[in-house]
């Protein structure tokens, strides 16, 4: 087992990412940024945008692409918000279609809409 850390340094009592068995799972990341502590601004899609480049840290520290995602779990404060959080998605990822489970949720640290952890592999 290998922990795998990034630039920004986690408040919590967790590792960003964890490798076992070629195999990277992505502590979840949400639209905090690291800077300030606070959700992107910008509302629902900003914050996607957010997480999803905190995950892609923890990927390219792993040493992957987020073409090696093979599933993100994503948490959101309101399914109502699902479409622009579909749209950044989308956007960060093209082609490439991980399998996807969303969960609607009451609320997130730090007042964040969203929510994205990642399994991805590491040996092909």
């Amino acid at each position: 087992m290998k922990q795998i850390f990034t630039d920004t340094i986690p408040a919590g009592h967790y590792t960003p990412g964890i490798i076992s068995n070629g195999t990277l799972y992505v502590s979840g990341q949400t639209s905090a940024d690291p800077a300030t502590g606070k959700p992107a601004a910008g509302g629902i899609r900003a914050e996607t945008i957010m997480a999803l480049k905190k995950m892609e840290a923890v990927l390219k520290a792993a040493g992957v692409t987020k073409e090696a995602v093979v599933m993100c779990r994503v948490y959101i404060t309101a399914a109502s918000q699902w479409g622009e959080v579909n749209d950044a998605y989308k956007e960060f990822f093209g082609d490439h279609k991980p399998a996807r489970v969303t969960v609607p949720i009451k609320e997130l640290n730090h007042g964040c809409l969203i929510e994205i952890e990642a399994i991805a592999e590491i040996n092909k």
